[in-house]
């Protein structure tokens, strides 16, 4: 098994983030060599500042660490790494053709993790994403200032402020954080979202440090992230796609989505049967654990886009002091949420079932 990347140790990537709810449900074990920060969990922030709190422990991680740590089970596993990236993965018979710099590669299974851009499944002529228009560009900073990563809660403010997902605010430890918007339907260049942000969210700390001002941006990251945009083809012969190129959002859930992906490629390659009948058997192991919060989560965030900030307002307001989060099955979280949100806004209810119809 051969693993490929332009940069395996280099770059910072940047989702560095983890709710252990969701690595629970992943069946991800964390590992304490790359947590940097525990926090109990996180504010929803509306565009007047009301603030619901959800009890939901998460971590802020070492991304480079994280990285490091999977790359040794790889390792250890028996992975030899190349550093560089796909040109072309050309089928040829029942193998791919793998093309990297010089290095000819003949693959029984190629699988294309290359984030955002799907790049390789996307020259086999595969769309593997549903919506690729909803991917939410991003601009995030690496900030410091005396205490700011020590507070207790992430914060997530939503409307008009970042339209169709989030800004957020995610306390590193000490005195470095990290701040972002993550924006729909408005292009790839969200920087003057990024500035209204930074000047609401200095606003918003204003009376918490009274030295804001002095809060140094050490660097930025750019990139995509496809919260909405449901996984599309993501099988071919000999080829399969995974992670951010196939719209499985959220850390926890692309690694799960990895694990399936290897197995059943593993188990095909041994059976030398890699056609894409053989191969959609990942289709649907991840269909079972996933489709249905995939659906639930675009259909919701579908929702959100078309509020005013006055509605989100009055959302947030009735969902103040509620119940949002419980132990359980996907549906029993989903009716427990549903129940809250319909006590406060009643419409949003038909909202989300019309979105989620829409698929």
């Amino acid at each position: 098994m051969i693993l490929a990347d332009a940069d395996l140790r280099g770059a910072m990537r940047p989702a560095n983030t983890l709710f252990e709810g969701m690595a629970r449900t992943a069946g991800i074990n964390i590992d304490d060599s790359y947590i940097q920060n525990q926090l109990e969990g996180m504010q929803i922030i509306s565009p007047s500042g009301l603030a619901v709190t959800i009890p939901a422990p998460g971590y802020f991680l070492d991304r480079r660490k994280l990285d490091d740590y999977y790359l040794r089970l790889a390792q250890d596993a028996g992975v030899a790494f190349l550093t560089g990236s796909v040109q072309e993965a050309k089928l040829q018979g029942t193998r791919r053709v793998v093309w990297i710099g010089e290095e000819r590669i003949d693959a029984r299974v190629v699988i294309d993790a290359s984030g955002v851009a799907g790049s390789i499944a996307c020259r086999e002529g595969l769309e593997p994403m549903r919506h690729r228009e909803d991917v939410a560009w991003a601009m995030e900073a690496d900030v410091e200032l005396a205490g700011l990563g020590d507070e207790p809660l992430f914060q997530y403010w939503i409307g008009s402020i970042s339209p169709g997902w989030k800004a957020t605010f995610s306390p590193a430890g000490g005195d470095r954080a990290t701040l972002g918007v993550f924006v729909r339907g408005h292009g790839q260049n969200v920087q003057p979202f990024f500035r209204g942000f930074l000047s609401r969210f200095k606003a918003f700390k204003s009376t918490q440090y009274r030295d804001m001002e002095k809060m140094k941006i050490l660097s930025i990251r750019r990139g995509g992230d496809p919260i909405a945009v449901l996984p599309g083809e993501i099988v071919a012969d000999s080829l399969m796609v995974a992670g951010g190129a196939a719209g499985q959002s959220g850390l926890a859930y692309s690694i799960r989505a990895g694990r399936i992906c290897g197995s059943v490629a593993a188990q095909a390659a041994a059976k030398r049967d890699v056609s894409r009948r053989s191969l959609y058997r990942y289709v649907r192991l991840w269909n079972r654990e996933f489709y249905w919060q995939y659906r639930m989560g675009r259909a919701s965030l579908q929702t959100l886009s078309a509020m005013k900030d006055p509605e989100i307002d009055r959302l947030v307001r009735g969902l103040s002091g509620k119940r949002l989060i419980s132990r359980g099955s996907f549906a029993r979280k989903a009716v427990l949420a549903g129940a809250a949100t319909a006590l406060s806004r009643p419409r949003t209810v038909l909202d989300l079932a019309r979105n989620l119809m829409r698929g």
